[in-house]
């Protein structure tokens, strides 16, 4: 007689990694980004080189990122376990079956083996159910605003913005184009190109900085209309001066937006303003203040027609190019935060600045710069690529 072995079953080494298993790392990922853990889970992703090559080494894999959040309660015992690892359920061959022996006249009938009584809870292997594992805690994920929240706070009361999406292939980009707050020229926009998955997962997270950069020029663009408020309503309540018999002269003033100038001559007071002015002739000295680039000062003489750029003054031009160019980018000065764009200059106070480029699947990069007035550079940054968290 020929028997038929059945094929072996693939062992759990060489079991795909189920779809199940990625949820569940992302799960934890998003749980300690941005927390004390996001450190602990990149060490063992790292400790897990080979975690895409199996189903196995996967579970094995996550089985160490759900150790990092065991409740602190348990005991040293169950600290030291490493959390049960789940094996795919595959089917093993059956043995053949064999004969049943011939009874025997004088044989003497076996004893019936015992069964437990219906109902009774069958014991389980291994040791007692009080020392069983505790269950493993999981941290919940943090709660951020929605996006219509972040578009929101980009706009003043009453504002306007036009939000552009645009694919290309698997990625797409999104542009958000605010109108400008009373008083403020055209702002930056907002450019970010990724994959949609992306998108769903870290847009509100990457809009953060450039909602705040937003907030802080709506606050400016407030101050400064206030000021002009208040200097309009000062100089309605004086009379109207006398129109100065003496020659004048056109003097043509440049400055960073919301730039208040003011002027003095022979110790009277002359309205300045950028662009063009009819000032008296004579020396004229001009004060420049700005709520971010501070107070410059010159000295002007106007017995000609003359010109004068007060950014050289205030600060310099400052451009950042970064790979790969969807990298978020921000510059910091103390409590001062301003967002950039790849290839777009940007006019910056003199002093020490930190270049901030934050890209998925990429290592954070800073670069401190030193910024002088009248000094434009240009910086170049290259995030370096990580391996894949899971």
């Amino acid at each position: 007689m020929t028997y038929t072995h059945p094929a072996p079953a693939p062992t759990a080494q060489h079991a795909p990694i189920l779809p199940d298993d990625k949820a569940r790392a992302a799960e934890l990922w998003e749980s300690v980004k941005g927390t004390a853990l996001e450190d602990d889970f990149r060490r063992v992703s790292r400790e897990h080189p080979d975690k895409d090559a199996s189903r196995m080494h996967y579970l094995a894999f996550l089985a160490d990122i759900e150790g990092l959040f065991a409740a602190p309660e348990a005991d040293p015992w169950e600290a030291s376990q490493p959390a049960p690892v789940a094996q795919p359920a595959l089917s093993a061959p059956q043995p053949e079956p064999t004969p049943e022996p011939e009874a025997q006249p004088d044989a003497t009938p076996a004893p019936e083996a015992s069964t437990p009584e219906e109902g009774a809870a069958e014991p389980e292997p291994g040791r007692d159910a009080q020392d069983a594992p505790a269950p493993i805690a999981t941290l919940a994920a943090p709660v951020h605003s929605g996006l219509i929240a972040q578009l929101a706070g980009l706009l003043a009361d009453g504002g306007e913005l036009t939000f552009q999406l645009l694919r290309v292939g698997g990625d797409v980009t999104i542009g958000i184009f605010p109108k400008p707050h009373p008083g403020e020229a055209a702002p930056v926009p907002f450019m970010l190109t990724e994959t949609p998955d992306w998108m769903d997962a870290n847009l509100v997270t990457a809009m953060q900085g450039y909602a705040g950069a937003r907030r802080d020029a709506f606050s400016v663009a407030q101050q400064a209309a206030q000021r002009q408020q208040d200097a309009n309503k000062k100089a309605a309540d004086k009379p109207a001066p006398t129109p100065a018999k003496a020659k004048t002269s056109v003097l043509t003033l440049k400055a960073a937006e919301d730039t208040t100038l003011k002027g003095t001559l022979g110790g009277k007071d002359v309205p300045l303003v950028v662009g063009k002015n009819d000032v008296p002739q004579g020396t004229l000295e001009i004060v420049a203040t700005h709520p971010a680039f501070g107070e410059v000062k010159k000295t002007v003489a106007t017995h000609a027609n003359k010109e004068h750029d007060f950014t050289e003054q205030q600060g310099a031009r400052v451009t950042v190019n970064v790979t790969p160019q969807s990298a978020a980018l921000e510059v910091t000065k103390g409590d001062m935060v301003i967002a950039l764009h790849h290839g777009i200059e940007v006019l910056l106070a003199p002093g020490t600045w930190v270049v901030n480029a934050q890209a998925a699947d990429h290592a954070t990069a800073n670069q401190t710069i030193s910024v002088k007035a009248g000094k434009p550079q240009v910086i170049e940054m290259t995030l370096k690529e990580e391996q894949r968290l899971f």
